[in-house]
């Protein structure tokens, strides 16, 4: 789970800004930011879900609840 993360992260950053200016070139700019918004919304889950395994992975080694 260490390094992969981040070059996942990195990886669908850069490809999300090769979309983005293509798109936006082209013309056409709601789609560039749709497509800005859609990259955005994947990586803000997979950090909520990295977040949850950290809490479960606390609980589970202070014996919290």
């Amino acid at each position: 789970m260490g390094l992969d993360v981040l070059f996942k992260i990195a990886g669908v950053g850069i490809l999300i800004s090769v979309f983005h200016i293509a798109l936006k070139q082209a013309g056409k700019e709601d789609m560039a930011q749709i497509c800005a918004i859609a990259g955005f919304a994947m990586v803000l889950l997979w950090v909520v879900q990295i977040l949850g395994r950290l809490f479960n992975t606390m609980q589970d080694v202070f014996k919290l609840f």
